[in-house]
């Protein structure tokens, strides 16, 4: 059993990647925007940019809990995340205990664009047609890229880095499937 775990900033391509590998792979696809829906029904002014510990604490014990599921069932899993640094490597080592605890494997791909590719995808039309709270405002983007560590890396070893500036999403589906052995 394998968690994918595919990071990096807004618009660095985490979802549509994400989607190309499921097809190609088999592998259950829970993108961290899901949750955002159901975090909003209880919280409706909240967003990722405004920090209401009660909206971040719901996102996580959702997103918590539906790994847990996939990893009790034994489900190969990828899984999004706009990994912020430090903010975040509580929540990673969970679920990387999480599936390590249970047999599987984690495996990281960091997925990164120059900030002027990031301002470009943002604002793409298909970001706003999912309708799952993706940040679609070039102002949103550069408060978050200000205000978060959005280039950081995961304290893991072995962690694949992406330009996705430089391939297309399917490229890097397949070198993704590749490295990992992910078939």
């Amino acid at each position: 059993m394998t968690l994918l775990f595919l990071y990096g900033p807004p618009a660095s391509g985490k979802t549509t990647i994400g989607q190309k590998i499921a097809e190609q792979t088999g592998y259950r696809f829970f993108f961290n925007h899901l949750t955002v829906p159901a975090a909003k029904a209880i919280f409706p002014g909240a967003s990722a940019l405004h920090d209401d510990p009660r909206y971040h604490a719901l996102l996580h014990h959702l997103r918590y809990d539906a790994l847990e599921a996939a990893a009790a069932a034994g489900f190969d899993t990828i899984f999004t995340l706009a990994y912020s640094g430090a903010v975040d490597n509580n929540m990673v080592a969970e679920l990387v205990e999480l599936f390590e605890s249970r047999g599987g494997r984690v495996c990281f791909a960091e997925l990164h664009a120059p900030k002027d590719v990031l301002m470009w995808r943002v604002i793409d039309p298909s970001r706003a047609a999912l309708k799952l709270g993706k940040m679609t405002s070039r102002e949103h983007l550069r408060h978050a890229l200000a205000t978060r560590d959005m280039t950081a890396s995961v304290p893991y070893p072995n962690v694949l880095k992406i330009d996705t500036s430089t391939c297309t999403p399917s490229e890097a589906a397949q070198q993704i499937i590749k490295t990992f052995d992910l078939v």
